[in-house]
């Protein structure tokens, strides 16, 4: 998705800043499936505003400059929902650079690929403990609405998924990372 939907999609659970949306994506509740820099988060909220899709009002702050709010109009709501039943979903992507540098485990260190191998391990341990709704929920916007709730089934459904994923990575580590150590050293002695 375009970044201009992409600040829709977050503005439909409350009115928030850019720095509000930023965080959304950087490590809330969109931070599993999406990023979003707040170098192009600001240029689609003029241009989505320019369009009418958003409003904002300014907002003082102590010894800072003042905040733009954005709100979602009705046409921006429109629009986004729009987008949603138009989009064909793009091919998901996974990054990594932990399993990049993996897959160069034959010119790597045993030891530096263990250690890459029990990173990734605390990695999803740590998501897991943040993918609950519940926690996620301080990302949200103050004046969010009930989506991305912990009673919003949507949320439930994909913070169930990204469990189960994280889940299912973590026992894969468990009943593989021996075998695949002990292998990566057999094939060194054979090559030395």
């Amino acid at each position: 998705m375009d970044i201009r939907s992409l600040c829709l999609g977050a503005l439909m659970a409350g009115d928030a800043s850019g720095y509000e949306i930023r965080k959304m994506f950087e490590d809330g509740v969109f931070s599993y499936f999406q990023m979003a820099s707040l170098g192009s988060i600001y240029p689609a909220l003029t241009k989505l505003s320019q369009d009418g899709m958003v409003t904002f009002t300014e907002q003082e702050q102590e010894n800072r400059p003042d905040k733009k709010v954005y709100r979602l109009t009705p046409e921006g709501r429109r629009t986004f929902l729009r987008t949603l039943f138009q989009t064909r979903p793009g091919e998901d992507r996974y990054r990594s650079d932990i399993l990049f540098m993996l897959s160069f485990a034959d010119e790597l260190p045993v030891e530096l690929c263990e250690a890459l191998i029990d990173e990734y391990a605390v990695r999803h341990e740590s998501m897991l403990d943040r993918i609950s709704p519940a926690k996620n929920q301080p990302s949200l916007p103050e004046n969010s609405s009930e989506k991305n709730t912990p009673d919003d089934p949507a949320c439930a459904f994909v913070s169930g998924l990204g469990d189960a994923v994280c889940r299912a990575t973590l026992d894969f580590i468990d009943k593989n990372k021996d075998s695949f150590l002990r292998e990566l050293r057999e094939r060194r002695l054979r090559r030395n």
